[in-house]
């Protein structure tokens, strides 16, 4: 219990140095958040295009896209908000040495290196994911009961957990390669598919979406749940996914740990 207070006031003292950086740029945090609300606008536009000369894909209604949008964009905003600049610093902390002062700490360094940089201007982010999801809901005519609701979290929580470990483990890559920016690619990659619900792929890439690499569980599993869709097998392979992915990515950090010998050896 001791241990859970100290991580939580840690967090704490995160948050506030966070929010204390972010006002000493206020006009850059006002920025980013328009910038954000115009990308959005710019895909919901392209998604009104598609939708123009047809009720549905694969199944799926204009209303039904918008929420899957919404889901993949509130997971997106989770990531971007409480993960990336974090994940995004460690190839510059291991080509400068810095890594070593974390790992010096009395702290779990995986916890230190994740969640230190918390990006307050992606709370703009957040609001309009959830806007547009109430707004599809609106579309759809349809009142998910509260264990939908329960269960949706829980699969958004699942997609957290799964994109998070790939970015981490991407990352983690530095110990060896050193210059890995471009690897935030495959991630980009791993998002653009999410941003589709498998059911527009043939039968053989949903398979390799589902079992293989995972993007079924980052927003189409999340937004089935929600609408009483999903199936209850997929639920509970989206937890073992999910817990999946994150020890893999703890144990490949912890392995990793051990070839790392300082910028300075």
């Amino acid at each position: 219990m001791r241990r859970l207070r100290f991580y939580w006031n840690l967090y704490r003292a995160f948050l506030r140095t966070s929010l204390v950086r972010e006002m000493e740029f206020r006009a850059n945090f006002w920025a980013k958040m328009f910038y954000n609300a115009i990308w959005l606008g710019f895909f919901l536009v392209t998604l009104k295009i598609i939708y123009r000369h047809t009720e549905s894909i694969a199944g799926w209604t204009e209303a039904e896209a918008l929420m899957l949008a919404a889901t993949l964009y509130f997971i997106d905003a989770l990531i971007a908000t409480f993960f990336y600049f974090g994940l995004s610093e460690l190839p510059t902390m291991v080509r400068q040495g810095t890594l070593d002062f974390v790992l010096f700490k009395p702290v779990d360094s995986q916890f230190w290196i994740s969640l230190r940089r918390i990006n307050l201007d992606q709370l703009g982010s957040l609001v309009v994911a959830v806007l547009l999801g109430i707004y599809a809901l609106f579309r759809l005519e349809y009142m998910p009961s509260l264990l939908n609701v329960a269960v949706y979290l829980g699969m958004v929580f699942t997609g957290v957990l799964i994109f998070y470990s790939f970015h981490f483990m991407m990352m983690t890559l530095s110990i060896w390669l050193v210059r890995v920016e471009n690897l935030w690619v495959l991630s980009e990659v791993f998002a653009q598919i999410g941003r589709f619900p498998t059911d527009v792929f043939d039968a053989v890439l949903r398979r390799v979406f589902t079992y293989v690499l995972p993007v079924a569980f980052l927003a189409t599993i999340p937004t089935k749940a929600l609408l009483g869709k999903a199936s209850p097998a997929f639920l509970v392979f989206a937890v073992v996914w999910g817990v999946s992915f994150f020890i893999a990515g703890r144990a490949f950090w912890r392995f990793a740990l051990r070839s790392y010998t300082s910028a300075s050896s």
